[in-house]
């Protein structure tokens, strides 16, 4: 989720050979007192291409309908639109309740019938057909995901849906503190400390954890960043956005399906012909290690041009973890690396626990990417990084330069 905007894109069937993956349409986010001026803009997704009947053919449809989902015990209510429409002052962007703005909906601020403030999400519709039909089937994705999956305090609740004819709308709880990503970037006025950093890495690590290796069926989200982690007023992070996710069988070793997800964000295996439609989990986990990236420099996810935080990160990730003394890492090079706001406020070695997690999430191969249960444990200090995630030798992966192809010249962001 992004503080004002999302993305969202189907391409043809593609050839084979390096390609990048298709930006799909990102749910927009459910946020809190976001004001115009406020708004942060997203890194471009990568161009949409027209045709989506090839998408059509990827695509596999859920087993049950929204209204099954909610006849489960799961607390999911059914709405209808006039009372959705009347907790929400009737869509007006008047009062300043409308808390983001995407392609192809918005989310508004509401307040039920017995007190509870909301955030309403409601699909816009579509003039293209085809968009239509994307568009619907990606609320049905994150409506019944959303709503089988157990509450989890880093998952971001679903508390019910109206799906009449013409009108698609779905409730969440209401997340005060604007997305990770705002207040990283955003004018908010108070730095995130680095407790609180730490809190929302290990947060967002334990809801990835539960969804990658507790809940049945596993569940791949496909799109995480720092847009999509929504902060409540404690700075506990909440992963929102599950419009691309994917569910898979423990059994299975991957999914196959075309690749989304945003660009700066997107693993490598998506560029390879051989494993770009083969998803795991490993691909959020990398995603992850790119978040973990923007909590210890505090720069965007793609800078200037387009330099990737993940290439910045390079040359001063090898002066830090080029150390042979393997409790510590070499703190005299840290200022190269660490967000100038977090100089005199941070611990040594929590920061070297997540500086470590960042590496062995980013740089390592895919296969060797750890799990999101053991970067828990990291987080959490019960682990040491060089005997768990990142043994001696694992500095040869900072040297194999950057783990992307080049972009051509008509896919490079905008510059955020």
């Amino acid at each position: 989720m992004t503080p004002c905007c999302c993305f969202f894109g189907r391409r043809n069937r593609r050839k084979k050979g390096n390609h990048p993956p298709i930006a799909e349409e990102s749910s927009i986010p459910i946020e809190a007192t976001v004001n115009k001026e406020q708004e942060i803009k997203e890194e471009s997704a990568i161009p949409i291409e027209a045709n989506i009947s090839a998408e059509k053919e990827i695509i596999e449809e859920s087993d049950f309908p929204i209204e099954a989902a909610a006849s489960r015990e799961k607390g999911v209510r059914t709405f209808s639109y006039d009372e959705l429409a009347k907790a929400a002052g009737y869509f007006s962007i008047d009062d300043n309740n409308r808390l983001g703005l995407g392609l192809t909906g918005e989310v508004f601020k509401g307040e039920l019938s017995n007190g509870e403030v909301v955030a309403i999400k409601r699909l816009k519709h579509q003039a293209n057909p085809e968009h239509e039909e994307m568009a619907r089937h990606q609320y049905q994705v994150e409506a019944e995901i959303l709503s089988h999956i157990e509450p989890h305090q880093n998952i971001v609740k679903v508390i019910g849906y109206c799906n009449d004819a013409s009108n698609r709308l779905l409730v969440y709880e209401f997340v005060p503190n604007n997305s990770l990503k705002s207040c990283l970037h955003g004018n908010e006025k108070q730095t995130i400390k680095w407790s609180d950093r730490l809190k929302i890495a290990l947060g967002i690590a334990e809801g990835l954890t539960y969804l990658h290796e507790i809940c049945e069926p596993r569940i791949i989200h496909r799109d995480i960043k720092s847009a999509n982690i929504l902060l409540d007023d404690k700075f506990i992070p909440k992963i929102g956005d599950f419009g691309l996710a994917k569910e898979f069988m423990s059994s299975h070793t991957h999914v196959s399906t075309a690749p989304r997800g945003t660009i700066s964000y997107e693993p490598p295996e998506y560029y390879a012909a051989d494993l770009s439609t083969k998803l795991t989990e490993k691909s959020d986990v990398f995603s992850f290690g790119v978040v973990l990236l923007e909590l210890i420099t505090g720069k965007f996810a793609i800078l200037g041009g387009d330099e990737r935080l993940v290439d910045w990160a390079l040359s001063p990730l090898k002066q830090v973890l080029e150390t042979n003394n393997k409790e510590d890492l070499d703190m005299k090079k840290y200022n190269n690396l660490v967000d100038f706001k977090l100089q005199k406020d941070n611990d040594k070695k929590e920061m070297s626990r997540m500086i470590y997690c960042a590496a062995a999430c980013v740089y390592k191969p895919m296969k060797l990417r750890p799990k999101m249960s053991e970067i828990v444990e990291v987080l959490k200090g019960n682990k040491e990084p060089t005997d768990y995630i990142w043994l001696r030798n694992d500095t040869q992966y900072l040297y194999q330069g950057s783990p992307y192809p080049p972009l051509p010249e008509a896919l490079r962001p905008a510059v955020p």
